[in-house]
């Protein structure tokens, strides 16, 4: 039995080294998020020293402008959520004063920012939710509005539901227009989502990057890039399986790699590089020996020869066996 990585790759198994596509992939949606908080005349920065002069022999000045200082200072450690519940204190003892209001809308803004960045469906529904919180403080801030019709618009581009991805898109049009004129929406409902698959699997967010690949997959299964992607990150999260000795579920990757690799038509040219392939059944072979699995593995070898792939090394491995 193989059992570590080091004779893994002497058997000539994980040589895996990330091949995805290297042209640039088409950013769909051409504008950026905006940070409030500057456009908002550093409302946060400024609101301390404002609230003192405006809370002048209040008698909620005791408590408001520690409020505020504490506020300001979460936000400059991003503990976005201190801040806001700060500012919120501060604003329900205060509700008539803008600085606040506004610095509290950007804090919001901030954290939904944040949220964007994170990634996932998840994080865009929380970012919604925070956008349309500081909407509400400020209902006429333009640039609030901008940033939920791009949060809208890139959740429209996740969705399944046709009828809801529309929804999302026409609401982000009467925000603004442009934001969904630079996102067609053919363009959104792949590219834009393979993009994002793509960017989580750069940052090693296999798991992630594997979950929204096989929706699109199962919603696009004619769609050659995404089926090579998808394939590509299971040899790649399979690979850093086996390396940790986790060999069971490191074969249980490369079998749905090798089967989505098996969808494409023809695995050659832009459609699927031989060596991928090859890769795919050669690491498929070596988990299952490594996991003492001889009899998956020979399955795995006779359908690789089948295919007119030889690996002698793990042939005789399995001879062995």
């Amino acid at each position: 039995m193989i059992s570590s990585p080091k004779e893994l790759v002497d058997a000539g198994g994980l040589d895996y080294s990330p091949r995805v596509p290297t042209t640039d992939r088409s950013r769909a949606l051409a504008s950026p998020w905006i940070r409030v908080w500057l456009l908002l005349g550093l409302a946060g920065l400024g609101a301390c020293d404002a609230t003192r002069s405006q809370l002048e022999g209040n008698e909620h000045a005791r408590t408001v402008a520690p409020l505020v200082a504490a506020a300001e200072r979460a936000l400059a450690r991003s503990d976005y959520n201190t801040a806001i519940a700060s500012y919120r204190e501060a604003y329900g003892l205060t509700p008539w004063n803008s600085r606040i209001q506004r610095a509290l809308a950007a804090a919001y803004a901030e954290r939904a920012g944040a949220a964007r960045h994170r990634g996932g469906l998840g994080s865009l529904r929380a970012a919604e939710r925070d956008l349309r919180e500081a909407l509400a403080l400020l209902p006429d801030e333009l640039t609030l509005q901008r940033n939920l019709a791009l949060i809208l618009v890139e959740q429209a581009a996740r969705e399944l539901d046709p009828t809801r991805s529309g929804a999302l898109r026409e609401e982000a049009r009467g925000l603004a227009p442009d934001v969904v004129e630079a996102a067609p929406l053919v363009e959104l409902r792949v590219e834009r989502r393979l993009d994002l698959a793509f960017d989580l699997a750069r940052q090693g967010k296999l798991e992630a990057a594997i979950e929204e690949l096989e929706r699109i997959h199962l919603e696009r299964p004619q769609h050659v890039g995404a089926t090579r992607l998808l394939a590509q990150t299971l040899v790649r999260q399979g690979t850093e399986l086996a390396q940790r000795s986790q060999h069971g579920a490191a074969a249980a990757h490369f079998d749905r790699a090798v089967a989505s690799y098996a969808s494409l038509e023809n695995c050659a040219g832009a459609e699927c590089d031989p060596k991928e392939l090859a890769l795919a059944h050669q690491n498929r072979i070596t988990a299952w020996l490594s996991a003492d699995r001889p009899n998956q593995a020979r399955r795995a070898l006779a359908e690789a020869v089948d295919l007119g792939l030889r690996f002698p090394g793990l042939a005789r491995a399995l001879a062995e066996n």
